[in-house]
């Protein structure tokens, strides 16, 4: 990491000023309050913007991440990170007179429970090299960001992550300038949770005028509905052996809340005991509770977008083998039964026929149980989503892109494919960080990171990633592998099961 000795400075719209560094060739300031610490009475309120200040602030430190577990999280983890996390950062090419360079903002994913802007996968200076303004942004998690408190919308208003970026995007459009970045070319993207966060946010009519395009990666965006938003609080105060209360949950100690939320993510079993079903895959989500969120998203966009068509060009996709990040490693794979497919296939309503074909659409050597269900999860939790969103998009929005990310990592002896968030570390162009060697091992291919980065940044520059709209009867998708082509989905039919589900 090359440190210049000038340090940047930038000048706010309100007059402060914030000191960050120089590193990579750009200049990066980070841990920047775009809303007050969400402490005490501020805890489960909608976020209070930041307040201005006069002098210059140090810029040079991310802020903590919203109070998480690790990962693999053992039942005496302690807690990571803390509540002063509502921040962005900001890496910006070196400052030149007059210059308006495109934006791009990053809503980083992890289940809405966990995951942080800080983490080196997301380190911004490949893509502000080529000449974009990029900003990430922190949301409350857990909890404190998406635990649904009935009747209690005064002091705890519902989806109050999704409150946290709307005002965090505001930050933006007030401030952007400040380092050469044209608000009115705002490209928010995520992927994952953070890419169904966007997809709630472009189905509400506040969010309008705040960006102009989206960048959805494998778009997560199963909601709650009331009744499955309340299971999940009982099932979180259980846990953590407290009523389920917003007094009670708030003065109960936080690991012991962190601890119940995870333990509900990782225990399937666990899950459904609680009464919530396998439908969502995590224990928290974005609600629909009729204010913030009134629809689920794919039912809010062809609601709003067929009623006042959106000034917006939408670019999603999703990879090929989604699934096989949470089944391959530990073996989970191996140990499925048909049983337990059925049982999936139920719960999201897709009949046992439409099963039974999409196992058949499988190479042989993949219509094992595990294979099958990973297929299954795949498409009902990522694929159909993206792909639908993208038919919305054709017939509503400025312009649609699609794209299918179909490179297979060798991680895990070759069976981790074209997982889940295997794109990151080609997107940001971090493959040499722990994560991303995790996800696309010691030697993936840089030109394919390359290749992806310069799509991604023409996107946000102009709207054209470089490759045919997705429209028509066929509508063709960016394949994204170890060759690039543009061509129709090679299964359209695997699409069409899920008519009427999804």
């Amino acid at each position: 990491m090359t440190v210049g000795t000038a340090e940047p400075l930038v000048t706010l719209a309100h007059g402060g000023q914030l000191r960050g560094l120089r590193e990579a060739g750009v200049r990066v300031f980070r841990g920047m309050p775009y809303a007050q610490a969400p402490r005490g009475a501020l805890r489960f309120a909608a976020p209070v913007p930041a307040s201005p200040w006069s002098g210059v602030r140090d810029a040079r430190a991310f802020a903590p991440m919203a109070p998480q577990l690790p990962r693999a999280a053992r039942a005496d983890a302690p807690m990571l990170g803390g509540d002063d996390c509502l921040a962005v950062n900001v890496w910006a090419p070196p400052a030149e007179p007059g210059a308006i360079l495109p934006v791009m903002v990053w809503v980083h994913g992890g289940g809405f429970f966990r995951g942080a802007a800080s983490e080196p996968l997301y380190e911004g200076a490949a893509l502000a090299r080529r000449g974009v303004v990029l900003v990430s942004v922190q949301y409350r998690l857990g909890i404190d960001g998406f635990l649904h408190f009935d009747g209690e919308e005064q002091a705890a208003p519902a989806n109050r992550g999704l409150l946290d970026l709307l005002l965090a995007l505001q930050w933006v459009r007030d401030h952007i300038h400040a380092w050469g970045g044209d608000a009115a070319r705002t490209t928010v993207f995520g992927q994952s949770a953070g890419a169904g966060a966007v997809a709630c946010l472009m189905g509400m009519p506040v969010s309008r005028g705040l960006f102009q395009r989206v960048i959805l990666q494998s778009p997560s965006v199963a909601c709650q509905t009331l009744e499955e938003a309340a299971a999940a609080r009982r099932a979180v105060a259980a846990l953590a052996g407290v009523e389920p209360t917003l007094t009670a949950l708030g003065g109960a100690p936080q690991t012991a809340v962190l601890h119940a939320v995870h333990r509900l993510a990782s225990e399937p079993t666990l899950r459904q005991q609680h009464g919530l079903g396998g439908r969502n895959f995590f224990p928290l989500r974005p609600v629909v509770d009729g204010q913030v969120l009134t629809a689920p998203p794919l039912d809010a966009l062809a609601q709003q977008w067929a009623a006042q068509p959106p000034d917006l060009q939408v670019l999603v996709g999703s990879n090929a083998q989604e699934m096989r990040l949470y089944h391959v490693p530990g073996g989970a794979i191996d140990r499925v039964t048909e049983a337990q497919v059925h049982a999936f296939a139920q719960d999201v309503g897709l009949t046992t026929d439409a099963a039974e074909a999409l196992r058949h659409l499988l190479p042989p050597a993949q219509q094992t149980p595990g294979e099958w269900l990973c297929a299954l999860q795949s498409d009902y939790y990522y694929r159909v989503p993206a792909q639908r969103i993208a038919a919305l998009a054709s017939r509503w929005a400025r312009s649609a892109h699609g794209y299918e990310f179909t490179w297979p990592s060798p991680q895990w002896r070759g069976r981790l494919g074209a997982a889940h968030g295997v794109e990151l570390p080609f997107v940001f162009g971090n493959l040499h960080t722990p994560t991303g060697q995790e996800l696309a091992g010691p030697a993936p291919p840089v030109a394919l990171s390359q290749a992806l980065q310069q799509r991604w940044v023409a996107f946000a520059r102009d709207g054209h990633p470089g490759w045919e709209p997705y429209a028509g009867a066929q509508p063709p998708v960016e394949h994204v592998g170890e060759t690039l082509f543009c061509a129709p989905h090679t299964q359209p039919e695997r699409f069409a099961l899920w008519e009427g589900v999804l």
